[in-house]
């Protein structure tokens, strides 16, 4: 008899054990279907640049605009520009850090992580944007994605926004017109050799103080694409754009790793497909916008200098090349040749 009892006790028991397992288990499925049916997600996207109409800052709102509406609502994207959350290193940095998911990325914080594998930033090296996608379509491009992402950083790509040129107040024609000129360069130490081969007095100044340094006499020039160059009010303090088209200019676009760690494959592949249609959109964009910019600083008083000829600028921006050879990687200087002959085919 007793037993029986202990055997009905038991089994009550493991019922009764098993029933608030199960509806354990029924109302905690029921709290995850819910909760991912609700997981958005929020995403800080920002550049230093001011929105005056250029890539820089409408690329973003493009972004937004693409991964809103593919991922349904489910993420939404903040739009941050002008330095509100700081300028181009700091961004960078907190992508490491995951308070900012993505970046546009210029030459400062370029030459931080990856210098030693890009030729990109070498006056006259490249004439075309074809020979730079020649670079990224090889070896080049993919040691780059190795160097950003050993940081915790995913590279994109780039959108190009057209060629360098020169701003002052000096009509320059000729390199000897360049001699004494002190010009604000990016924090990029390599480019003061290049400069300094030039006879200029180089100062390296970050891009949101480019506009104050030229109206107080701390620099009296600087070098930037047209783009930049408009949405920065130069003619208000430059009166000569010297069309030098000594670089072929870039924007690299950067996404955090933490950030994308932290999403499901749908919305991380949502995020990844807009990152790329985002810079072709910008790309067009670029292409499209720098005669209209060009025709506005003219109109505000800004004179544009053809240069008659252009290789004596070559021929001393070149000479500086056993330098740059220095400090790559042993392959980059034969990798960028290979790639230079394919396009010139």
């Amino acid at each position: 008899m007793k037993t029986n009892i202990k055997m009905e006790s038991s089994r009550a028991f493991k019922v009764g054990l098993l029933t608030i397992v199960v509806v354990l288990f029924f109302f905690l499925s029921i709290g995850m279907l819910q909760a991912a049916g609700n997981s958005k997600v929020e995403m800080t996207v920002a550049t230093f640049h001011p929105r005056t109409g250029s890539a820089d800052v409408e690329g973003l709102y493009h972004f937004k605009e693409l991964v809103e509406e593919r991922s349904k609502g489910e993420i939404k994207v903040n739009v941050f520009y002008g330095g509100t959350l700081g300028g181009e290193r700091e961004l960078v940095e907190q992508l490491k850090l995951g308070t900012v998911d993505l970046c546009w990325s210029g030459w400062a914080t370029r030459g931080a992580y990856v210098n030693n594998i890009i030729p990109w930033g070498v006056p006259y090296l490249f004439s075309s944007k074809e020979q730079i996608k020649a670079t990224i379509d090889g070896r080049i491009g993919e040691e780059v994605k190795k160097a950003y992402l050993k940081q915790g950083i995913v590279w994109v790509g780039l959108y190009f926004r057209g060629n360098r040129q020169l701003t002052t107040n000096r009509y320059v024609r000729t390199p000897d017109d360049l001699k004494g000129m002190k010009i604000r360069l990016p924090e990029t130490p390599e480019w003061l050799v290049v400069w300094k081969a030039f006879g200029c007095l180089p100062v390296p100044i970050p891009s949101p103080e480019v506009f104050s340094s030229l109206q107080t006499g701390v620099v009296e020039a600087q070098e930037n694409p047209i783009s930049s160059n408009y949405s920065k009010g130069l003619w208000e303090v430059q009166r000569y754009t010297v069309m030098t088209n000594h670089i072929v200019d870039m924007q690299g676009l950067l996404l955090s790793k933490m950030f994308l760690d932290g999403l499901d494959e749908e919305k991380r592949q949502i995020i990844l497909s807009a990152s790329r249609d985002t810079l072709e959109w910008c790309n067009k964009l670029a292409a499209d916008q720098e005669n209209t910019f060009k025709t506005e600083m003219e109109e505000k008083g800004m004179e544009f200098i053809q240069i008659d000829d252009i290789k004596p600028f070559e021929e001393i921006a070149l000479s500086t090349m056993d330098y740059f050879k220095k400090i790559w990687e042993p392959w980059v200087y034969e990798e960028t040749i290979k790639a230079l002959a394919k396009v010139s085919k």
